[in-house]
């Protein structure tokens, strides 16, 4: 999957950054380490106004970065290299020749107690986050939305201890104020806006059907249609006793837009919930669609590959389109119970001849490899499932395939 525009934004951005402390005139000569010190600390702080931008969700930037998966891998660098600029920048103000520091006044002061106030809690708070893994889900969102604070932290301490005057109307002040504003405003959306702004198709669960022991297909009738593509997915609230009310990333089966279907396995704290609590006419809120699994656009021959609940945004296409391309699906699970519309799958591969499907069931079978598959040219290859298997595919397609296949795929990972 490309993400070059996403990636040149970044890019430009950073180094526009860097170029312009670079250029800049302070207010007297500094030493060329207090110099650096400062180029640090603003590539620190535009690395941060980066950060909350891609929180955002915007449509935009989901296509320039060509997928949300995309976006939330480079928010996540980003904020690892801000903190290690921030970092960086303190250990070289502890460099800089005393006679070169500013001189102390109550404000300058304060403004350096709170730069080290706001890089204690970049530490500690991309720390906690770095583990998501080891918090709920609602508990994570929470702790995450405070980097806000050491953010604003951080930005008074730059326009009151700089030897630069950020308040003057020079390109380097103009673009730190741009990027201050955005990055605070971007930062109070997602806080105070987004849930109330970008959920616009409400409804209610209109249906309940149960896909073994850890599995439920949900029917959602939507106050107004939903326009989506096979294989997106949306974010999901659903506003019922006992069930957190943070959104959620599902994948659609199938529906007409009006009606939708999402089916969700028993992986985490949320999803069993679901599992066992659901009810029906419960209210529900959607967002979205997102997500680059463009069927229609890939090759004339094709390779489907779907781990456990990945399977779901195949089925929204095979149940839409009886497909007149050449298409092999492996859907590799763990245990009969984890396999989602295995029959639907089998009938549809028995009245259509362009489509096969290969069941691999990991607990009496080896694991699905592709180490020693040599993929012809010209074919498309489409995966969903866990973030694992698909870079353990992608990096084994890459190795030993053509150079003109072609990869895209959805992962399941968003913290």
């Amino acid at each position: 999957m490309k993400s070059y525009k996403g990636m040149l934004f970044i890019l430009i951005t950073m180094c526009g950054s860097g170029l312009l402390w670079y250029f800049a005139t302070p207010i007297e000569t500094i030493h060329v380490l207090n110099k650096l010190s400062h180029i640090v600390g603003g590539l620190a702080i535009t690395g941060f106004f980066l950060v909350f931008l891609l929180a955002t969700r915007v449509k935009i930037l989901e296509k320039w970065f060509h997928g949300l998966d995309y976006v939330y891998m480079y928010h996540k660098y980003l904020a690892i290299l801000s903190l290690g600029l921030v970092i960086l920048h303190s250990q070289l103000q502890d460099l800089v020749p005393h006679g070169d520091l500013a001189i102390e006044t109550p404000l300058s002061e304060f403004a350096k107690e709170l730069g080290e106030l706001a890089q204690n809690g970049f530490i500690g708070l991309i720390v906690i986050a770095l583990f998501a893994k080891f918090l709920k889900y609602e508990h994570w969102r929470y702790i995450h939305r405070l980097l806000l604070i050491p953010y604003a932290l951080g930005l008074y301490h730059a326009y009151f201890s700089s030897r630069y005057d950020l308040f003057q109307p020079t390109p380097l002040g103009i673009f730190t104020a741009i990027t201050a504003i955005v990055g605070t405003m971007s930062a109070l959306y997602m806080l105070t806006m987004y849930q109330d702004m970008r959920f616009k198709h409400t409804g209610k669960v209109s249906g309940i059907r149960k896909l073994g022991d850890s599995a439920v297909e949900l029917e959602l009738t939507l106050d107004r249609k939903l326009s989506y593509q096979n294989g997106q997915y949306i974010f999901l609230k659903i506003f019922q006793t006992g069930l957190e009310k943070a959104p959620h990333p599902f994948s659609i089966s199938g529906g007409d837009g009006q009606k939708i279907y999402v089916t969700i396995k028993a992986l985490g704290d949320f999803t069993k919930k679901v599992n066992a609590l659901i009810q029906l006419d419960s209210k529900v809120a959607v967002e979205g669609p997102y997500g680059h699994l463009d069927f229609d656009k890939g090759y004339q021959q094709q390779i489907w590959i779907a781990g456990g609940v990945g399977i779901t945004p195949f089925l929204s296409y095979l149940q839409s389109n009886p497909t007149d391309r050449d298409i092999e699906l492996f859907y590799t699970y763990r245990g009969h119970n984890d396999a989602i519309h295995k029959d639907l799958l089998q009938k549809y591969a028995e009245n259509n001849k362009h489509f096969k499907v290969n069941f691999i069931d990991t607990t009496t079978m080896d694991r699905l490899t592709f180490d020693d598959v040599s993929v012809p040219a010209h074919t498309s290859i489409f995966m969903c499932g866990p973030e694992k298997m698909v870079k353990r595919f992608t990096k084994q397609f890459k190795q030993s395939s053509a150079n003109d296949i072609d990869i895209n795929f959805e992962a399941f990972k968003f913290k």
